[in-house]
């Protein structure tokens, strides 16, 4: 028996503390939408969510859970999964291997103060990760990530230790216990929804053509790999302003209409857990 088709709606629900890392002048118009996001965004996502009754992963940094703590507190009671986003968004990349250990452990730290959680699921801020940071992840009991893009729609278990020069092939590393959701980055919002001088994107495209790209990944996955897992990325300071709203609305009715089942990444991570064993010895 096939199975359904799974999409997974995730959150990346940055707050301040994108802007703290991008705008050196913390302009108070930047600031003012993670004002938005945290005080009317994020509050109508859950709305829409508990409406279509859709249980969604919410990826935010432990800046955010602590300067929004009440609607990160309501996110959990609706049975809403909390995965680590960082505490302050930094590029990962940018970091040296103490400063990612530090970025852990403090996000931890304010999931444990404030929502009394410790998450299993990452997904590094901005979408880059290091070299080291799945397998620091590991180290604190990460057990998915939602970063990779080695797929589209199939996860799979990630590397450690893969190296790459101009020079030569690339030489993989070590399969590494953690299982990958990967994304499309045709399914997120803020590319098609938003536009921003700096960073650059110039977005704001129609809202019928956008539903019509997040369904067309939808009816692709469903014709040509039906067992795959389709992940939406929204964010609150983006996708719940005005008529934008309505687009994420029509798309989880659409989904649903087609036998879709909403599934929380963990519980995917676990499903593929199961039905693939992890060896440290198996090919990525």
């Amino acid at each position: 028996m096939s199975r359904a088709p799974t999409v997974c709606v995730t959150v990346d629900f940055d707050g301040h503390a994108l802007w703290l890392q991008w705008d050196s002048a913390l302009s108070p118009t930047r600031m003012s939408r993670a004002d938005f996001g945290g005080e009317v965004g994020m509050p109508r996502l859950l709305d829409l969510f508990a409406t279509e009754e859709v249980l969604a992963t919410i990826y935010v940094p432990g800046h955010t859970v602590e300067t929004f703590p009440e609607v990160c507190r309501r996110a959990v009671a609706e049975g809403h999964e909390i995965g680590h986003h960082g505490y302050l968004h930094k590029d990962h990349t940018r970091l040296s291997e103490a400063q990612e250990r530090a970025e852990f452990e403090r996000a931890f730290a304010a999931y444990d103060k404030v929502l009394g959680l410790r998450p299993t699921g990452f997904r590094a801020p901005g979408g880059d990760l290091s070299t080291e940071t799945l397998r620091l992840a590991a180290e604190f009991g990460i057990g998915h990530d939602a970063s990779g893009m080695g797929h589209d729609v199939l996860p799979y278990y990630a590397r450690r230790g893969d190296r790459w020069t101009p020079d030569g092939p690339l030489r993989r590393g070590e399969p590494l216990d953690v299982v990958t959701l990967p994304v499309l980055s045709s399914m997120i919002d803020v590319p098609q929804m938003d536009f921003l001088i700096q960073p650059p994107i110039s977005g704001l495209h129609g809202y019928d053509k956008i539903l019509r790209m997040w369904l067309d990944e939808l009816d692709w996955m469903c014709q040509t790999l039906p067992g795959g897992v389709l992940t939406l990325i929204l964010h609150p300071s983006s996708a719940p302003r005005g008529a934008r709203l309505r687009v994420v609305r029509d798309f989880l009715r659409h989904a649903r209409s087609r036998g879709v089942q909403f599934r929380r990444h963990r519980e995917v991570a676990a499903r593929f857990r199961a039905e693939n064993p992890f060896s440290p010895a198996a090919p990525c």
